[in-house]
């Protein structure tokens, strides 16, 4: 295995421990220190609450990342389709271990926030990133879809 996949496969596999961790541990104590009314909700409303607080934490990531990648990134700028994507895979790879994170919290928590077209929506994703993450190609197509979650934290507010 040679050096970019080593380091695709760890962002994955870090980055879908690290937003399990968030959404088990680190957002119940932080949203109980920061907002004292977190621990009066109900437990329905604390997965709820959660789910938001790990999407609006995933969305900041690659949104950073890819607006890096999308103004600075040499490689991915100068030839779109086939240029060297090996930040946009990792940037990719986040993604992509948070979209598994998240549909394991679908499933886990079917009855709060189960939801048949976000399974459909992290699929469809999740095998479109597959693409990029096997093939290298569109890498810059993938990277501009990431940007749209930078929308995601105003969207998590509601």
């Amino acid at each position: 295995m040679d050096t970019n996949t080593i380091l695709v496969i760890s962002a994955g596999f870090t980055s879908f421990f690290t937003f399990q961790l968030l959404f088990h541990f680190v957002s119940y104590w932080f949203s109980a220190k920061v907002s004292p009314g977190f621990n009066n909700l109900n437990f329905e409303k604390k997965i709820e609450w959660n789910s938001r607080v790990v999407s609006t934490c995933h969305s900041l990531v690659v949104g950073v990342i890819g607006l890096y990648i999308f103004l600075f990134d040499e490689a991915t700028i100068a030839d779109p389709l086939w240029g060297d994507p090996s930040l946009v895979k990792v940037n990719i790879a986040i993604a992509s271990g948070y979209l598994i994170s998240d549909l394991l919290i679908l499933i886990w928590y079917w009855k709060v926030i189960g939801d048949k077209y976000f399974i459909i929506h992290h699929c469809t994703a999740l095998y479109a990133y597959y693409f990029v993450l096997r093939d290298g190609v569109l890498g810059y197509i993938g990277n501009f879809r990431l940007l749209a979650e930078l929308s995601s934290p105003f969207v998590n507010q509601r």
